[in-house]
């Protein structure tokens, strides 16, 4: 009879040791996803800093800036 109630009590404890077990790999798992996910969408969303190029100086003739993609490096 007390051998009875220990099997018992110890194929619970597996059971729950497994489940958990279970529980922290797919956390583990869902983790990673999320990480790759992220990674991935920051790849994907990146966004180039507009180029800023200033000629001359502010308030004299031929002044003037340009913001955005600024081709005028090779005519220089």
């Amino acid at each position: 009879m007390i051998f009875g109630f220990f099997k018992k009590l110890v194929k619970y404890y597996i059971d729950k040791l497994i489940s958990w077990m279970r529980m922290q790999k797919f956390n583990l798992e869902l983790d990673n996803e999320i990480k790759k996910f992220h990674e991935n969408w920051l790849k994907e969303n990146e966004k180039e800093k507009p180029k800023i190029k200033e000629v001359g100086k502010f308030g004299e003739d031929g002044w003037s800036i340009s913001i955005g993609n600024v081709d005028d490096d090779k005519k220089n």
